[in-house]
């Protein structure tokens, strides 16, 4: 779950006339809309909200009271601490909570430290990284197929994931999953990498087979059908040993 809010979570303390409010939430598309229920279910608590942005159905799981925030949120964020300067937004979030701050006044200045609080080791010696890295993934990564050229019938199979801010973070995963290719950074400073080659798609596969949990909402699909279509493909197919079941 933890890999989940890392992609797609938040941590808010907003101003409220001259008090303060502690937001802690998760937004997805309405596409998992049984994820988000699947988490409220997990946790018991929270509110499930809809909203559209930009003609985009969104839902999140909400959770402002304080008590379920303390009793409930901080321990798993504790146990399981985040690997990205998200992180500082969480430090920031849970001491403002734990001080017992609720006037705007004697909320500290908070500016994000460009530091990384990981290194690529630390984040790979991390014996909750495999479980994390699935979550992260439901939330980050993307499975496709496409052709190599418009009136080609060669198809290529890729794997991609992206996080701003995140280029510790893709180069463990990168690391992890024993991948070659060059890591992408633009303007935005968002770190991408995308791979297709044979070994690369087999080590994608043969590390969501394996690992402590399985992808649960709309990018389980999406998974499914990839591997469904890998077995059409000779390139793949004939030189990659897919699972028939995923469970």
């Amino acid at each position: 779950m933890v890999g989940l809010f890392e992609g797609d979570g938040f941590f808010y303390i907003t101003k409220k006339g001259k008090y303060v409010t502690y937001e802690l939430g998760i937004e997805l598309s309405i596409k998992d809309v049984q994820l988000i229920y699947k988490i409220k279910a997990l946790l018991g608590i929270g509110v499930v909200r809809f909203r559209t942005i930009n003609e985009s159905e969104m839902v999140a799981l909400i959770i402002r009271d304080i008590n379920q925030l303390k009793s409930f949120i901080l321990p798993i964020f504790d146990k399981y601490p985040m690997f990205s300067d998200k992180q500082y937004d969480y430090l920031r979030f849970r001491n403002a909570l734990v001080s017992g701050i609720i006037y705007f006044k004697d909320l500290p200045e908070y500016t994000k430290s460009n530091l990384p609080l990981n290194s690529i080791e630390s984040i790979l010696n991390k014996s909750y990284f495999s479980a994390w890295l699935v979550g992260f993934i439901e939330a980050e990564g993307c499975f496709s197929i496409y052709k190599l050229k418009k009136n080609d019938n060669y198809l290529i199979a890729s794997f991609y994931i992206a996080q701003k801010n995140g280029d510790i973070i893709i180069k463990a995963i990168s690391t992890y999953l024993s991948f070659t290719t060059g890591i992408y950074l633009d303007k935005s400073y968002c770190s991408t990498l995308k791979v297709t080659g044979i070994r690369s798609i087999e080590n994608t596969i043969n590390f969501l087979d394996k690992a402590p949990v399985k992808l649960m909402g709309n990018k389980r699909l999406q998974y499914l059908l990839w591997i469904k279509q890998l077995r059409t493909i000779p390139r793949y197919s004939e030189n990659i040993k897919i699972p028939s079941i995923y469970r």
